[in-house]
């Protein structure tokens, strides 16, 4: 992984829980750090690689624990984290030929701390096979529930939606493109938000790709209704928030994140919901 850790800023002493919100650590290309006096409590940067001497084969992981986990909260974080390194293969046989080339890296790139929230970001690069990908997956845990948050908790996620497409329609490489392949009729309201599908419901994307091809209103919808009320897709920092809305026009075109910045998120906040969250 290349990862150089910055062993001197991790903090021993659990610090009390929590004066503000805060990111918890900083990422700058390879380099991890963890934000000393950030409040976020005492964290551990944790790293493991497959013993493969082959160099066809790249498999590794950067993530972040917390050392003594203080309460629900974290022990859920905790958990959720070594699950998804559980998935990845660091000691079964792997076979390969000499000219091929198997790759799979693990890494946070962001971690963030409030008296709500726990929120963290993680990408995994996995190749080859013939074909490549970034997954990016997020957990938030809602602090005074115990469980994972919603979205529509905190924003209205019909002016979540509105405030994304119009993003992804104005781009100026990818915008014109984008409209005719996302066309929608009308604004987005909360009430496009409120349908419980009865019985099993096909998934509309798989990573990062979009399962249904045919650009359509109901292609739209439903993808937009999927992705803003997946709590996985959603991170946060003290700057704002991000939504993973992966390739919406194909692995080619790259992948299309909405960035709300504070402002953004307090224009569309429920009442009473302080923001940053």
């Amino acid at each position: 992984m290349g990862v150089r850790f910055f062993v001197g800023v991790l903090l021993a002493v659990l610090l009390p829980r929590l004066a503000g919100a805060a990111d918890c650590i900083t990422v700058r290309q390879d380099d991890v750090g963890i934000v000393k006096d950030s409040g976020c409590g005492e964290l551990k940067l944790m790293s493991r690689k497959r013993d493969d001497k082959r160099p066809n084969i790249d498999i590794g992981a950067t993530w972040i624990e917390f050392a003594v986990p203080a309460g629900p909260a974290e022990w859920r974080y905790n958990d959720w984290i070594k699950r998804q390194v559980a998935t990845i293969n660091f000691d079964k046989p792997i076979n390969l030929a000499p000219e091929l080339k198997s790759e799979d890296r693990f890494a946070i790139h962001s971690l963030y701390r409030s008296g709500r929230l726990i929120s963290a970001r993680y990408a995994r690069w996995v190749c080859c096979g013939g074909s490549s990908e970034t997954i990016y997956q997020s957990v938030n845990v809602d602090i005074a529930r115990w469980t994972l948050f919603s979205p529509d908790d905190f924003v209205s996620l019909g002016a979540a939606a509105n405030a994304c497409w119009r993003r992804f329609a104005d781009e100026e490489k990818r915008g014109e493109t984008f409209a005719r392949a996302w066309p929608f009729e009308r604004p987005w309201d909360d009430r496009d938000f409120e349908i419980r599908r009865i019985g099993h419901a096909m998934r509309e994307m798989i990573g990062s790709m979009v399962v249904d091809p045919q650009p359509s209103q109901e292609r739209t919808r439903r993808v937009f209704i999927a992705v803003l009320k997946d709590q996985a897709r959603w991170s946060f920092s003290d700057r704002g928030a991000m939504v993973d809305f992966g390739a919406l026009l194909g692995s080619t075109s790259g992948q299309f994140f909405c960035q709300l910045r504070n402002p953004d998120l307090q224009a569309i906040a429920h009442a009473g919901v302080a923001i940053p969250p």
